[in-house]
């Protein structure tokens, strides 16, 4: 319904026509001369002012505005007006022409309530997602690992075929519920950014080696090409830039079985200081029709599903890639033709730092490793995986003891000492991160043990959580024995083997002045020449550290100094230098500050005999 009605530059309603009698519930005679606050009582107000100056510029304001009108009764409403003045002999004359918007309110209120409800839906269903991907992975973990247990050689040929396709579907099942749990974490983490300093030609290559052995599984040749990147670090996710590399890789190497790949990475200037970080992934497959070069990019889109289910595919992968690209602020398009491929390009906004790359020390093949017997306590809720786990350590020549809760996981660490503890997390009671405070915190046997998290939980923030409680390492449920052990050897010899033996007669373990493998790869990346130049570079840097770490004030800061010490070193393979930080960062958290400065004292002659490996090296 429409109302008319005048007034004059005061304020005062000079006219009051019929609409505006019916929807307000005054008569005209009563209205005429009254204030305009009488029936809007924030009218004039909204100018600015209170005597209707401000009313005859009307150039600043919006064609329409929304208020609050008042009936005769008192009731409240909302109204839409639109304003117009002119001047004349007789002063400024204001027209309204006001709707009553109550039908229309309802509704907007109605879609918002709407749209809330639908978003704490939608929340619920990624908790819901979270909870259970840790229900599936915890049975699927047992399945996995019997199997796991099963596969060696007094298996005959038939027999290991039926383990190895039991196996291959049990992957294909984790894969579709890690799938399930990027989209989650993804869009969980639309805003965070874990930037760092990351080496490009370090992260192509690696991925290179990494997604071989997948693509070897359909004879299908992966290449790189590397041309347009240097070897200057820049600022970027790195996890979120693996992740979106991973993807379409994979995603590639589905499509072409029997053919070649092409990962060409790059940085692109653009006639601006700040690069941009260009890669593309070419193929040889099928090719991907016109019409769906923009589907592809949404979630549980198979464009054949019969290859789909021939390959295990979710249809998730290419959705993940374009969340990731778009939470990095970046744009990925995908060029096809039917029969001749498919290219897909992804532009991510990078910014050049002078930071080291933060890469650990690469961990030693299995074979070379030198583990001794450890003894080892297990804690975990379910008897399956406690005892599958156990018989896995066995296997690796371990002596376990076992505890299925968190309290008698306390409790057993109180009355024996362990190399190491593997710790469940999701116990009912005292959960594992909890046992791991006590365990810590208390001045038990065990109080410098390192505990590793043992669980299906997998978002970042979890993991966060766990070493802030003071979990030293995480291990990912389903497990193997390959996993297994690599996880041990991160876990043990980073700090003291022998943990079992008294405090006072421990010694730091004798690992190998430099990865002899890590320094192999090293050369075959950067080559001798641009290698020596790196390493010239990093010397200058950690001979300038050394006098502030010696002289570091308190825990907190001498841990600090040795991290950053730890991540410029462990890039180039110094092993036995980083273990030693190691050590020390680990008693910096323990709060063993004292024990931390003693081990300060041997950094200087570890850096020697770290440059001297690395010179002698060079020259070989």
């Amino acid at each position: 319904m429409g109302v008319s009605r005048r007034q004059d530059s005061a304020g005062r309603i000079t006219e009051f026509n019929g609409s505006a009698e019916k929807i307000f519930g005054y008569a005209k005679s009563d209205m005429l001369g009254s204030p305009i606050e009488d029936i809007i009582p924030e009218f004039l107000s909204s100018f600015g002012t209170s005597t209707g100056e401000g009313i005859g510029d009307m150039d600043s304001r919006p064609n329409r505005i929304e208020f609050t009108g008042l009936r005769h009764d008192g009731q409240e409403f909302p109204v839409e007006v639109s304003i117009s003045a002119s001047a004349s002999d007789e002063g400024l004359s204001v027209v309204t022409y006001m709707r009553d918007i109550t039908h229309e309110t309802k509704i907007r209120e109605a879609l918002h309530a709407a749209r809330d409800e639908a978003l704490d839906a939608y929340q619920e269903k990624s908790r819901f997602f979270a909870m259970m991907s840790h229900e599936m992975r915890t049975p699927l973990n047992g399945i996995l690992s019997a199997i796991h247990l099963l596969h060696d050689d007094r298996l005959d040929a038939e027999q290991r075929n039926y383990v190895e396709a039991a196996l291959k579907s049990g992957d294909i099942l984790l894969g579709h519920i890690d799938d399930v749990l990027a989209i989650e974490r993804s869009e969980a983490e639309t805003n965070a950014h874990e930037l760092q300093a990351s080496d490009m030609l370090a992260l192509t290559s690696g991925m290179i080696d990494t997604m071989t052995p997948l693509a070897q599984t359909s004879d299908t040749r992966l290449h790189l090409d590397q041309d347009g990147l240097t070897d200057t670090p820049i600022l970027t996710d790195l996890r979120a830039v693996q992740q979106i590399l991973a993807n379409l890789i994979s995603n590639a190497i589905k499509f072409s079985p029997d053919d070649d790949i092409v990962l060409s990475a790059s940085y692109d200037m653009e006639d601006t200081d700040t690069p941009i970080l260009h890669i593309e992934v070419a193929d040889n497959g099928p090719g991907i029709p016109p019409h769906d070069l923009k589907r592809i990019f949404e979630d549980y889109v198979s464009l054949d599903s019969r290859y789909e289910r021939r390959t295990g595919g979710t249809g998730l992968g290419l959705g993940i890639v374009r969340r990731l690209v778009h939470r990095l602020g970046g744009t990925i398009t995908c060029v096809s033709e039917v029969g001749k491929g498919a290219r897909f390009i992804v532009r991510l906004p990078a910014k050049f730092t002078e930071t080291e790359t933060p890469l650990p020390v690469a961990p030693l093949p299995l074979e070379c490793e030198d583990m001794p017997a450890l003894t080892l306590l297990v804690v975990d809720d379910n008897e399956i995986n406690r005892d599958l786990l156990k018989a896995m350590l066995v296997r690796l020549g371990h002596t376990v003891m076992l505890a299925d809760s968190g309290q008698e996981g306390i409790d057993r660490a109180a009355e024996h000492r362990f190399d190491a503890i593997l710790m469940d997390i999701s116990m009912p009671g005292i959960s594992g991160l909890q046992a791991t405070q006590v365990i810590l915190q208390g001045e038990g046997p065990n109080a410098d043990t390192p505990i590793m998290a043992v669980t299906a939980h997998a978002l970042p923030n979890e993991r966060a959580a766990f070493t802030a409680g003071g979990m030293t390492g995480f291990l990912q449920k389903p497990i193997n024995t390959q996993t297994l052990k690599t996880a041990l050897s991160d876990l043990v010899q980073p700090a003291a083997l022998a943990l079992s033996t008294p405090k006072d007669a421990q010694t730091p373990p004798q690992r190998p002045v430099l990865n002899s493998h890590q320094v192999d790869e090293l050369f075959e990346l950067l080559g001798p020449e641009k290698l020596a130049d790196r390493i010239g570079d990093l010397r200058q840097r950690v001979e300038g550290q050394l006098p502030p770490l010696a002289s570091a004030q308190d825990g907190d800061e001498l841990q600090r100094k040795t991290h950053d010490l730890a991540g410029l070193c462990g890039m180039f393979g110094a092993e036995r230098l980083h273990a030693l930080l190691a050590t020390i960062e680990n008693d910096c958290k323990r709060g063993d500050v004292q024990k931390a400065r003693d081990q300060v004292t041997k950094v200087p002659a570890a850096w020697a005999e770290t440059i001297e490996a690395w010179e002698a090296r060079l020259s070989a």
